[in-house]
C-alpha cells in the first residue's frame, strides 16, 4: 500500500503566527487503497528546551476546507485533517513533525523518514515585537569603534540603522570590523561571490554562517522580527563584503582611495523580509545621491499604447548553439534553419568570436575577423535582407577588449593610448588608458552602429575589480563603467547587457539609481546545457539572485537556453516566464521545440512574424528566502501583471515533492476580492476563493525536474454568476498579454472588454458556463464580429470559455497600422 503525507504549515521551515491567534495545521494523506478513513494522524511536537507530546488530527469537513489536486495522481485517494493550536505563552519557537499510523497498527510512521525533511517550527509572534529596537538588541558584541545611527526609514513598519567605521587605506590589501553576533538567528540567507564574475545564494541556520564575500544577508529571529544587512560599497572608491566568524558579522572593506574611508552598511528590521531589504536599497540610493554619484541619462524612447522594448520580442543567441566555431555562413544558416522551422526572433545576439584578435586571445581591430569575409556590415546586411522580421542584431565584446585585452602591437594599440597593468595576481595585460578610453568606446561604437548593430553584450566586466593594484582600480575601474554606459546610451539608447558584472562596484556605480532607460544584467552563472545537475541549480540561483537585482535599474537575464534540451527545457521555460526579463534561445540548427516556444509568447498584432515574449511587469521575487538548495522543499517564485498574480514552483531536489498551495501565498492578492487559480498544464481551474481564510488549498506533487505554472485571477460577482478574464490560455505567462480589463454592463448584458497586446487564445472564466449556450454570446474584434466557430468551451475545465483571437483576427483579414494593441469586447 502506498502512504505519503504532505503538512502544511510546512516542515524544515518556520512559520511566522500572531500570539493572538491559533496556529492551523493541515496534513493530507495520500493512500492508494481503500478505506482511508482508519488512519490516526498527530502533530508531535514541543517548545525548545521542554518535552514533546502528541496531538491528534480529526478529519477535514467539506465545509471547513476544500483541496483541489493539481498533480492527478492515477489510484491515490487524498485525505485532509486539521488541528489547531494556541501560543502557550512560552516565548521560545514551538517546533513540530507529523506521524500517522492505521488504527490496527502498533507502528508509527514518520513524515521524515519519508521526505527527510526536519522539523518545522512555529513563532508565535507577540504584540510588544512592534515596539521600537535597539541595535544592541539585534547584534552582541560588537566592536567598541563601530558607529552606529538610527535613520528615518521611508518603508513603513521598517527602522533603519547606518554602520560604519574606520577603514584604513592599506595598499592592496583588506580590513575587517566585528558587527557583532546576530541575536536569536533562526534561519538566513546570504547573497554571495560564488565566483568572482557571479553572485549566488547560501541558506543556513541557527548560526551565521558564510564562506564567501557577501553582499546581502538577511535571517528570521526567533521573535518573528526580520533582520537585513546591505554591504555598501561605491563610496569614496571602497568596497565591502559580509564575511562571517565564529557566528559573529564581520565588514570586510577594500579601501582604494589613498585615504581612510569607512567599512559600512545598512541594518534594517521588520516584520516583513521584503519590505526591510526595500528600506535597505531605498537608502542606499539615498548614500549615493548625498555622495554625489550621478548617472546618465537618454532621450525618452517613442513609446506605442504599452511599453514595447527591444526585449520584448524572443532574442537568439549564437554561443551554445554554434560555439566558438563562428562563422558568417553558420550564423547565417542558424538563422535560416530557425526561419524554416517557424521560429522567429526578433533579436539575434552574436556572441564570442566573431572579433579581430592575435595569437594570444587578444583585441586587434574593430572590424570582424576573417571568418566574415564582407565585413560585420556585409552580415548584418545579409541578416536584415533574408529576415526582415529581425529587428536587433548585438555583439558580444568584453569590456576590456577581449578575454586579454589588447593586442599590444595592434590596430587599437596604434590608434589609442594604452597601458599595461597588472592582473589576476601579477599578470600583464595591456588595455586602453583611461585617458583614452571615452574616446575609444565612442568610435567603436559608432563603428558598430554604421556597421549594422543597435546593441551589445558587454561582458568580462568583473574584470574591473581584479586589478592587482588599488591604483589601476581607481582610476581604470569608473573611467570604463562610464565609458561602456555613455556610449551604450549615445549610440544604442541603452540597449546593452552587462555580464558577467555582479560586482559591487557596478552594482552601486552604474545601475543602483533608477534614473535612464533600464537595462539587462545577466543575472547568474552561465546555462551549461551538458551538466545535468545544473539545471536545477540555475533556477534556484536566478531566483533567490533576483531578491538583490530586482532592486537595481535593471532587468535580470536568467540567460539563454536550448528548448530541445531534455528533461529540463520546460523547467527553464517557466523560469524565463516568471523571471521578469528577456527571453532567448540558443538552440542547435535542427533541435527545437516549437510548442514550448509558442507557450513563452504570441503572436504580434502588428507583425505576424514577430513573437512577443509574455512575462509579468516586475522582476520577480521567490515566497520564501530561507529554502535551501536541493532540501526536498518546492521553490515558488512569484509576480503578477495587472491584477493576475502569477507563480511559478519548482522541484530543485532529486526526490519527489509535494507541498499544499494556499492563495495567500500569491503576490499582490487584495483583501475582500475573490479568485480562481489556474494551473497551466492541465488547465485546470480551482475555486473560486478569498484571501485570509485559506478554506481552499491546492494540492502540487512535482517529480525530479518539475514544474508548474499557477495564475490567480480575480473574478466579478455578477447578479448570478461569476466572471474573471485569464489572458492567453496555451502561454504560461499568458495573462501578461493582457494590458486592460473593463467588466460591466451594457443594458441588459454583461460586457467584458479585453484589450490584448498580442494575439492567441484568450480565456474567460465564467462561473455558470456549463449551463450556457454559445449561441447566446457573441464577441467583437477591433469593430468586426467573432465568427462563432472561433468560440468553444475549453476541454480542460467546464467553467472556461475560449476565444481564438488569432484565428478570428486572420479569417476577418484585420490590420492595424500604428497600434501594438487590439480591443475585444464579449457579451453575455
Amino acid at each position: 500500500m502506498y502512504v505519503s503525507a504532505v503538512l502544511t504549515p510546512p516542515l524544515a521551515s518556520s512559520t511566522v503566527v500572531d500570539s493572538s491567534e491559533a496556529a492551523r495545521f493541515v496534513a493530507c494523506l495520500e493512500v492508494s487503497e481503500e478505506p482511508t478513513n482508519n488512519w490516526i494522524v498527530e502533530l508531535w511536537y514541543g517548545h525548545k528546551g521542554a518535552e514533546w507530546q502528541s496531538a491528534a488530527f480529526t478529519p477535514a469537513t467539506s465545509s471547513e476546507l476544500t483541496l483541489y489536486d493539481a498533480s492527478k495522481q492515477s489510484r491515490r485517494k487524498k485525505c485532509l485533517y486539521t488541528l489547531m493550536l494556541n501560543s502557550t505563552g512560552n516565548p521560545n519557537p514551538l517546533q513540530f513533525t507529523l506521524r500517522f499510523k492505521l488504527q490496527a497498527s502498533h507502528s508509527w510512521i514518520w513524515i521524515r523518514d519519508q521526505t527527510h525533511l526536519g522539523d518545522g517550527q512555529i513563532i508565535f509572534r507577540r504584540p510588544e515585537i512592534a515596539a521600537s529596537v535597539s541595535f544592541d538588541s539585534l547584534f552582541s558584541d560588537p566592536d567598541s569603534a563601530l558607529s552606529v545611527k538610527k535613520i528615518r526609514s521611508g518603508v513603513e513598519g521598517v527602522e533603519l540603522f547606518d554602520v560604519e567605521s574606520a577603514a584604513p587605506a592599506l595598499d592592496d590589501e583588506w580590513s575587517t570590523t566585528n558587527m557583532g553576533a546576530p541575536v536569536s538567528l533562526e534561519h538566513f540567507y546570504a547573497l554571495v561571490k560564488i565566483r568572482a564574475p557571479w553572485m549566488g545564494p547560501r541558506q543556513g541556520t541557527t548560526k551565521f554562517d558564510v564562506d564567501e564575500d557577501t553582499l546581502l544577508a538577511g535571517w528570521l529571529r526567533s521573535d518573528g522580527r526580520h533582520v537585513v544587512v546591505l554591504a555598501i560599497s561605491g563610496l569614496g572608491f571602497t568596497t565591502n563584503y559580509i564575511r562571517s566568524e565564529s557566528g559573529r558579522v564581520l565588514l570586510n572593506a577594500r579601501n582604494d582611495s589613498g585615504k581612510p574611508q569607512s567599512h559600512r552598511a545598512l541594518v534594517a528590521t521588520g516584520l516583513d523580509w521584503h519590505s526591510a531589504i526595500s528600506a535597505a536599497f531605498d537608502e542606499a540610493r539615498n548614500l549615493l545621491r548625498q555622495w554625489g554619484v550621478t548617472e546618465e541619462t537618454a532621450p525618452p524612447e517613442m513609446e506605442p499604447l504599452w511599453r514595447e522594448s527591444w526585449y520584448d520580442g524572443l532574442g537568439y543567441c549564437t554561443w551554445n548553439s554554434l560555439g566558438r566555431e563562428l562563422t558568417q555562413d553558420r550564423v547565417l544558416n542558424a538563422l535560416q534553419d530557425l526561419h524554416d522551422k517557424g521560429v522567429f526572433v526578433s533579436t539575434v545576439i552574436i556572441d564570442d568570436n566573431w572579433q579581430s584578435l592575435d595569437n594570444q586571445r587578444r583585441w586587434d581591430k574593430f572590424e570582424a575577423n576573417e571568418y566574415f569575409p564582407n565585413g560585420l556590415k556585409g552580415l548584418t546586411s545579409e541578416i536584415k535582407r533574408r529576415f526582415k522580421y529581425i529587428a536587433h542584431i548585438a555583439v558580444w565584446h568584453a569590456i576590456v577588449g577581449y578575454w586579454e585585452g589588447v593586442s599590444p602591437d595592434g590596430w587599437i594599440a596604434s590608434n589609442y593610448k594604452c597601458t599595461t597593468i597588472k592582473w589576476r595576481g601579477g599578470h600583464d595585460v595591456t588595455i586602453v588608458d583611461e585617458t583614452d578610453v571615452d574616446r575609444m568606446y565612442n568610435d567603436f561604437y559608432r563603428f558598430l552602429k554604421s556597421s549594422g548593430v543597435d546593441s551589445v553584450k558587454c561582458d568580462v566586466q568583473s574584470a574591473l575589480s581584479d586589478f592587482d593594484h588599488a591604483v589601476d582600480r581607481k582610476r581604470l575601474g569608473h573611467a570604463y563603467q562610464d565609458a561602456f554606459k555613455v556610449s551604450g546610451l549615445r549610440y544604442f539608447q541603452a540597449r546593452v547587457i552587462y555580464c558577467m558584472a555582479m560586482i559591487p562596484d557596478t552594482f552601486f556605480h552604474s545601475l543602483l539609481q533608477h534614473r535612464g532607460p533600464t537595462v539587462l544584467l545577466r543575472n547568474s552563472d552561465d546555462f551549461y546545457p551538458d551538466i545535468p545537475d545544473s539545471h536545477p541549480w540555475h533556477l534556484f540561483c536566478n531566483a533567490m539572485n533576483n531578491i538583490y537585482t530586482s532592486y537595481l535599474n535593471v532587468l535580470p537575464d536568467w540567460d539563454m537556453f536550448q528548448t530541445s534540451l531534455p528533461e529540463y527545457a520546460g523547467l527553464h521555460a517557466a523560469g524565463r516566464c516568471i523571471s521578469g526579463g528577456p527571453i532567448y534561445i540558443t538552440d542547435t540548427p535542427g533541435s527545437h521545440s516549437l510548442p514550448l516556444i509558442e507557450q513563452m509568447g504570441a503572436t504580434s498584432i502588428r507583425e505576424p512574424n514577430r513573437l512577443v515574449v509574455l512575462r509579468p511587469a516586475a522582476a520577480s521575487i521567490p515566497l520564501d528566502p530561507y529554502v535551501a538548495y536541493n532540501s526536498n522543499r518546492l521553490l515558488k517564485v512569484r509576480s503578477a501583471y495587472g491584477a493576475v498574480s502569477m507563480m511559478a514552483v519548482f522541484n530543485v531536489s532529486t526526490d519527489e515533492n509535494s507541498e499544499l498551495i494556499s492563495l495567500s501565498e500569491f503576490e499582490n492578492i487584495l483583501d475582500g476580492k475573490e479568485y480562481v487559480v489556474r494551473a497551466q498544464t492541465t488547465g485546470e481551474i480551482f475555486g473560486p476563493a478569498t484571501p485570509g481564510s485559506d478554506k481552499v488549498l491546492v494540492s502540487l506533487t512535482l517529480q525530479v525536474a518539475g514544474w508548474e505554472f499557477l495564475s490567480a485571477v480575480p473574478v466579478t460577482k455578477r447578479a448570478d454568476f461569476e466572471v474573471g478574464v485569464i489572458g492567453l490560455v496555451s502561454q504560461l505567462a499568458g495573462a501578461a498579454a493582457v494590458t486592460q480589463t473593463w467588466i460591466g454592463d451594457d443594458g441588459t448584458l454583461t460586457k467584458i472588454q479585453v484589450q490584448l497586446k498580442a494575439l492567441g487564445t484568450l480565456g474567460f472564466y465564467i462561473s455558470d458556463l456549463e449551463d450556457r449556450n454559445i449561441d447566446d454570446m457573441f464577441a467583437i474584434l477591433a469593430g468586426s464580429p467573432v465568427p462563432v466557430h472561433t468560440v468553444q468551451k475549453s476541454k480542460s475545465d467546464k467553467r472556461v470559455l475560449e476565444v481564438d483571437v488569432a484565428a478570428a483576427w486572420k479569417e476577418l483579414g484585420l490590420q492595424t497600422r500604428w497600434s501594438n494593441e487590439v480591443v475585444l469586447q464579449f457579451f453575455l
